[in-house]
């Protein structure tokens, strides 16, 4: 009942106060979490900002840009929400920021071809190039990054590291496993990586520009009520992906 008390408030009190919000998605490179479908914005983000739409009565525009372009906007104030993130990961930004509740759980892991070994310590890769999209952070994992530890190379979007995997230009990819997982689906080329370590398992949150506490208070509550009611599992689930 609480929830549905949650959900009526919200209704009621966005009519007279409807706003318009960027969200900052990385460029049709990113599934499940954002894709292109016959011209238009698909995936995770796009189904979770639609409900969100649905429970305050805000409009929220999802602006495509490649992960390092996009943070900078971020920081430049020209986009007001990040979805998809780990406070942890944006330590060491310019730009401040609030977050609101979490909302599902981000996996990543260290994704190998499938003559590669499992390892438990990550001084097992010494020596091997790892693939990263540009401007993603992997926090206590990056202490194993530099010379005579794993050499890193970075590139614009999974899409591109996952093909020079396959084709032995590098070593290993720092990927989600909901990632790997839809390019696993979708490219028999790909099917036989495996996880050759898990780096993090983290909740994640919306990212806001720091004056947008009201908006910070009405996504907790409406996110509060899709997670209570399992949407946002049902969301992930479609996409093949698990929220938690």
């Amino acid at each position: 009942m609480r929830y549905l008390l949650y959900f009526f408030a919200l209704l009621f009190s966005s009519v007279a106060i409807a706003e318009h919000y960027t969200v900052l998605v990385y460029h049709g490179a990113n599934p499940p979490y954002n894709f292109i479908v016959k011209g238009r914005q698909s995936g995770i983000f796009s189904d979770l900002f639609a409900r969100l739409s649905e429970l305050t009565g805000h409009t929220f525009e999802l602006v495509p840009w490649s992960v390092a372009r996009g943070q900078k906007q971020f920081d430049l104030g020209k986009i007001d929400i990040e979805p998809g993130v780990n406070p942890s990961w944006r330590d060491d930004g310019v730009k401040s920021a609030i977050y609101s509740r979490a909302y599902a759980y981000s996996r990543e892991v260290v994704l190998g071809r499938k003559d590669a070994l499992v390892v438990e310590d990550p001084t097992a890769f010494y020596g091997k190039v790892f693939g990263r999209v540009r401007g993603y952070r992997y926090g206590a994992f990056e202490s194993h990054f530099g010379t005579e530890k794993i050499m890193v190379y970075d590139n614009t979007s999974e899409k591109e590291l996952l093909f020079q995997l396959a084709h032995k230009r590098i070593d290993c990819v720092m990927i989600g496993d909901a990632t790997a997982a839809y390019y696993q689906k979708h490219n028999s080329e790909y099917a036989e990586f495996k996880a050759l370590y898990e780096i993090s398992k983290l909740p994640v949150h919306m990212r806001l520009q720091p004056h947008l506490k009201q908006l910070q208070k009405e996504l907790d509550k409406a996110l509060s009520f899709m997670v209570h009611n399992k949407e946002i599992e049902t969301i992930y689930q479609s996409y093949g992906a698990i929220s938690n």
